[in-house]
């Protein structure tokens, strides 16, 4: 067999190998120099077959002397059997290396093995912000302050009324009953003496002009105030009604009785008559369902 066949096979496993070899990929800075804490972009841009798995470094990988602040990658795109990969990473450095370089790897995947693949080493330099320190160091004893703009402590008013609420809510608890009932009375009282100071005035208009209109007006005073003392409505009863509400009250009866008849039958007599007198009785019934009410108001507290 001639010598030449025999080298045929060694020469398709070369060309397989070779078919085999991956492609470093290429990376590159944004720009040369750089800050410290500055932000800077690398770019990784990787070509290889279509049907060969590659991975870019993610978040977890060393980029010393870098940090990785975020990354971003690009769909693959395939054109004529050639895949490109790219990713674009955000960096930022700390070290005070006057250059500092780095590579980063493709990871090509073969089977159960990971092979890496380093693009060529770039580099960076570092911009000295301070080209020369003195020595000893001196330090700044005085300093301007800073105008700081005022804000409002709201976790301090919240405390306020947090503590605001709970007091009222203890005091109402505590003394609660006792303030109802106070203002309750206060309110009898007020609304008495007002009565009283109106009612008066009408008495002693009729008793000096004899006219009915102010007996009229003494004892539709005398029903509203009733009305709402009792909280019935006693202003729109009719005299009758109004004598079985009070569980037929003899004094009521003769009162007002003789206030229709001198209102509506125009008998007006003299100041002394029984007509006047009916008004005093009118006055000596309202006085006593005021103190009725204000007994009453007074036992339920003590009750309670």
């Amino acid at each position: 067999m001639p010598r030449f066949l025999l080298l045929i096979p060694f020469f398709l496993l070369a060309l397989v190998g070779k078919a085999q070899q991956v492609q470093p990929p290429m990376g590159s800075f944004s720009r040369d120099s750089v800050q410290i804490g500055e932000l800077l972009r690398y770019t990784l841009v990787h070509h290889h077959p279509a049907a060969q798995e590659v991975v870019l470094p993610d978040s977890v990988y060393n980029f010393h002397p870098f940090e990785l602040v975020r990354k971003s990658f690009y769909p693959t795109t395939t054109k004529a059997g050639i895949s490109t990969d790219s990713a674009v990473y955000t960096l930022r450095t700390f070290e005070t290396e006057p250059v500092q370089a780095l590579a980063l790897p493709v990871f090509v995947l073969q089977g159960k093995d990971t092979a890496q693949v380093f693009a060529p080493r770039q580099s960076v330099v570092l911009k000295q912000l301070v080209s020369q320190v003195q020595e000893p160091l001196t330090l700044r004893t005085h300093t301007a302050l800073a105008p700081v703009a005022k804000r409002f402590d709201w976790p301090i008013l919240l405390l306020w009324l947090v503590t605001g609420a709970a007091f009222l809510a203890l005091v109402g608890l505590a003394f609660g009953q006792t303030i109802k009932t106070k203002y309750q009375l206060y309110r009898l009282r007020k609304d008495y003496l007002y009565f009283n100071s109106r009612y008066n005035s009408h008495v002693d208009r009729f008793v000096k002009s004899g006219s009915s209109i102010s007996m009229e007006k003494a004892v539709a005073l005398w029903k509203n105030y009733l009305t709402k003392l009792e909280r019935s409505a006693i202003n729109s009863f009719t005299t009758k009604e109004i004598v079985e509400y009070y569980n037929d009250d003899e004094q009521v009866n003769l009162a007002l009785r003789f206030c229709d008849k001198a209102i509506y039958g125009n008998a007006v007599a003299e100041p002394d008559t029984e007509t006047n007198q009916a008004l005093g009785m009118l006055r000596r019934f309202a006085r006593g369902r005021y103190k009725t009410h204000r007994e009453i108001t007074k036992d339920a507290k003590n009750q309670r």
